[in-house]
């Protein structure tokens, strides 16, 4: 293989350079390859470790080393090295345990429901209600805010831990303002202050007895995996030489100090990453995490500029948003703007669909349902959607004989209208401008009558075979699942690192997607999205405008986040 002058500067760095390096490396710049290569500039193979964003590229990483007869590298997702470092210290007595959700079943233990009872009390106080004296009209009111901080409380723990963040209120309260976890309308408020100095007791009550039941029975969660060897300093037993560090600029500070932890004093990190795919601020890492990793080490920057994967029209089009991309290819390949009716007579198998927002997804999975086609969707992603559609209804509601009820199915659609109409509204109350708040909760509603439209519309065709709603799912998800032969879907997040010959963007006209009351971090999420999408496409690229579809909601708003999940 011919390798570019940049790839070579890095291949010399390995060899005879000194200390840490960082590679900024352009989307479909080849730097798999590249740090492939790089090790085989080190000498004891055995001492190399390769830290990979997630199982899927761990497996694969690890498949193409054997290829190439590179055995003894060490690869491994961060949070395996977290769950190592937890192995080797562990004197409780009891293997590691994985409970994702660890959290929610102990927020909701007797213990920990009688300590934070009076800090509950108070934050219902702050919202107006007298307990001792509650009206009826009061009572859905009280216990809506009650699930909100219950859902509030988990998140905050999730953020806290990932960012390794500072047991100290005014750390707390900025990690709450930056995420979101409370708007602009609710910091405004006279008594935001108190509310957030009660929301920091309830956090740690809930934190020390998590950590305590760690302690005692190693029964942990996939962030405690990052955020206890960190917490109890502890150590791995086995080091290594060098640490090549992959997807670097998607790190959270607890994912970079596991990594840390298996380098010596004298041992040397390759990281590489591009801080314009930075697209997961939303789940801990920071949106300056290259830069920040780069301060951290003193590491020397080598660029990888030039694109192997995007053809020249694309290249142009990503230059919008990383002017220092070029690209490799002579062709000019395809871009096409198309409508959403166009998509579905253009599209054929083996094309990748990506859209920013899962709902939209949802919806052209339905079509695709009435259509027969063959579909492929993420593991993870098909257990998302179908949580999705599940989160309108009750736990009884799934269950349901439909046949029994006198009016069918309308029965079981009309009690979910009459319910989510509502909590959509009260939701949407945290959008600050008027305009947008309207618009969400339009397309929300929209969205969730077109769901159960679908729902309905399946269970006529399917009643021989399906007698309840998660009958229904359970179908569903079998025409979602395919894998031979099959149109893939996938948000943005999931679609970085793929990559297709034909790519459709959903919604393109909408991206970058940002509203009024974002905050810095999260306006350069929204661009950084956009890259990615677009630097998905080996030759074709088509661009979907949004004048079919009024029925989006954002990935990570009302629709995915709300705290009605009936599974907490």
């Amino acid at each position: 293989m011919k390798f570019t002058e940049e790839q070579k500067k890095i291949f010399k760095f390995i060899e005879k350079g000194i200390g840490h390096g960082i590679i900024d490396a352009v989307a479909g710049a080849g730097k798999t390859t590249t740090i492939m290569e790089c090790a085989k500039y080190i000498k004891n193979k055995s001492s190399i470790l390769f830290c990979a964003f997630n199982n899927s590229i761990a497996k694969e990483i690890a498949h193409k080393f054997h290829k190439i007869g590179l055995d003894q590298v060490t690869v491994k997702t961060v949070h395996a090295l977290g769950r190592q470092i937890l192995d080797d210290n562990n004197q409780s007595g009891n293997p590691i345990r994985l409970e994702e959700k660890k959290y929610i079943r102990l927020y909701e233990t007797k213990e920990i429901q009688e300590a934070i009872r009076p800090y509950l009390e108070k934050i219902c106080e702050i919202h107006g209600f007298d307990i001792d004296n509650l009206e009826e009209n009061e009572v859905y009111a009280i216990n809506n805010l009650i699930k909100t901080v219950k859902f509030k409380l988990l998140e905050i723990n999730q953020k806290f831990r990932a960012t390794l963040t500072k047991e100290d209120l005014a750390d707390f309260e900025n990690l709450v303002i930056h995420f979101g976890i409370f708007n602009d309308i609710e910091i405004k408020k006279k008594f935001f202050k108190e509310e957030v100095r009660t929301y920091f007791r309830c956090h740690q009550i809930l934190l020390e007895a998590a950590n305590l039941l760690s302690k005692k029975t190693m029964v942990i969660d996939y962030t405690d995996m990052i955020y206890l060897p960190y917490k109890w300093n502890l150590q791995p037993i086995k080091k290594f030489d060098f640490l090549f560090i992959d997807e670097c600029q998607d790190l959270s500070k607890a994912q970079f100090a596991v990594v840390a932890k298996y380098g010596r004093k004298d041992s040397r990190i390759l990281a590489v990453g591009d801080p314009y795919q930075s697209i997961y601020g939303f789940a801990g890492a920071d949106i300056n995490s290259f830069y920040r990793i780069k301060e951290y080490t003193k590491a020397t920057q080598l660029p990888l500029n030039i694109c192997f994967r995007c053809p020249q029209k694309v290249i142009e089009m990503a230059k919008s948003i990383r002017n220092d991309i070029v690209g490799n290819k002579q062709e000019n390949g395809i871009i096409k703007t198309i409508t959403y009716d166009e998509l579905i007579e253009l599209v054929k198998p083996n094309d990748l669909i990506i859209s920013r927002k899962r709902a939209p997804i949802i919806l052209l999975v339905f079509k695709f349902i009435d259509k027969n086609i063959k579909v492929q969707i993420h593991q993870d992603e098909v257990h998302e959607i179908i949580n999705d559609i599940k989160n309108y209804f009750k736990q009884e509601e799934l269950q349901l004989v439909i046949s029994k009820q006198p009016n069918g199915f309308e029965d079981i659609k009309n009690n979910v209208l009459k319910r989510w109409k509502w909590i959509i509204e009260k939701n949407a109350e945290r959008i600050t401008d008027s305009a947008e708040r309207n618009l969400l909760i339009q397309q929300e509603k929209n969205h969730m009558d077109k769901v159960l439209d679908f729902l309905h519309k399946k269970y006529e065709k399917w009643k021989s075979d399906c007698k309840t709603i998660n009958d229904i799912l359970k179908k569903i998800k079998e025409h979602i699942s395919s894998t031979d032969n099959s149109i893939k879907l996938s948000t943005i997040h999931r679609a970085k690192g793929i990559e297709s010959y034909r790519v459709f963007i959903l919604n393109y006209d909408e991206l970058p997607y940002i509203r009024t009351d974002f905050k810095e971090w999260q306006c350069k999420q929204e661009i950084n999205l956009k890259y990615v999408a677009i630097t998905r496409a080996i030759n074709e690229l088509y661009l979907v405008e949004n004048k079919n579809l009024d029925d989006m909601v954002e990935e990570e708003s009302l629709f995915d986040n709300l705290p009605f999940d009936q599974s907490i």
